[in-house]
């Protein structure tokens, strides 16, 4: 009876440390549009997501490369020229400009309170001076889970809060 119990014992522990197992980070770091690109392709490192895929971003997005924003107060904007340094408050969602057709992105940093490790920036960038901007690029970071959607002709991921937790920033 001891051995069946003991047997149990292991077994168990077994099973419920494959279930507390994290899953593998992927982590995504690139500049947007990408200086080694190909043209109309997206930045070889966005092809590293997957569908659940858990991901630690850290995008930059050039002039060229600025997203669209859904706004917290349920309006839709641009960046039309120069942007205010530092974090930029309201944004609910906001959508990427990959450099292809068929690779569309959209990211939900999520309340600020609740997901910590995810930002949205306005930052200075020296090495992306060119022509009159004076190197100012848009940050994504964080923390976030993987959707995918099919849709004609395209691939399309949506990028939900993950606490910081998820991806080891965190205990």
């Amino acid at each position: 009876m001891r051995i069946v119990a003991m047997l149990f014992l292991m077994f168990e522990a077994a099973l419920s440390a494959t279930a507390q197992t994290a899953p593998e980070v992927v982590k995504v770091e690139t500049i947007l549009p990408d200086p080694a690109g190909e043209e109309f392709e997206p930045a070889s490192a966005l092809e590293l997501i997957e569908d659940h895929s858990v991901v630690l971003l850290d995008l930059t997005m050039s002039v060229e490369a600025y997203p669209s924003f859904e706004n917290a107060d349920d309006t839709y904007s641009t960046l039309d020229g120069d942007c205010e340094f530092g974090p930029m408050e309201g944004v609910r969602m906001l959508s990427v400009p990959t450099g292809s057709n068929h690779l569309l992105l959209n990211v939900r940093p999520g309340d600020p309170g609740q997901f910590a490790a995810n930002s949205v920036s306005c930052d200075y960038m020296q090495s992306l001076q060119l022509g009159e901007n004076i190197g100012q690029v848009v940050k994504v970071r964080g923390c976030y889970l993987a959707n995918y959607h099919s849709i004609p002709t395209a691939a399309m991921y949506v990028l939900n809060p993950l606490p910081a937790s998820a991806c080891g920033l965190t205990q």
